[in-house]
């Protein structure tokens, strides 16, 4: 998939977002600049794993998209379940966390790192090769010393 040609316009889509997700922040909007903050980090990680430009559709919808599921899911879940126990105890626990709580556990930390650790392992070379990263300390090197 082709994303060298968008750089310019993911770049700027990335700074809208952080001022977005700035005042959200500023206006109690906070539910709304999780959701935003996925995105961003999203396409963060689409940049950083594209090669000459372009992006490999497996690494694409696993583990990118499925990283950003997984957290949008413990996101929806943790509101719901906030909201469901506004101002009371809940009636159960999960893995002895409130259930709101759980879920941000389950899906975001838990889930998120286990998505996206088995997904760069398994499509190590989509994203850094052996090729590539030799490519880039020959690179590093001819710029330390000078040259283009």
């Amino acid at each position: 998939m082709e994303i060298g040609q968008y750089k310019t316009q993911m770049v700027l889509l990335i700074t809208g977002l952080w001022v977005a997700i700035t005042l959200c922040g500023w206006f109690g909007h906070w539910y709304i600049g999780l959701h935003l903050s996925v995105v961003l980090m999203l396409l963060h990680m689409m940049m950083g794993a594209a090669q000459n430009g372009k992006l490999d559709r497996k690494l694409l919808v696993y583990p990118m998209l499925t990283w950003a599921v997984v957290w949008i899911i413990g996101f929806v879940l943790a509101k719901q379940n906030s909201d469901a126990f506004l101002n009371m105890a809940p009636t159960y626990k999960i893995f002895g966390f409130h259930p709101s709580f759980a879920w941000i556990i389950l899906c975001y930390w838990i889930g998120g790192v286990l998505t996206l650790t088995i997904g760069f392992v398994k499509y190590k070379n989509l994203w850094l090769s052996d090729e590539a990263w030799d490519r880039f300390t020959e690179k590093m090197k001819q710029f330390n010393k000078g040259g283009q």
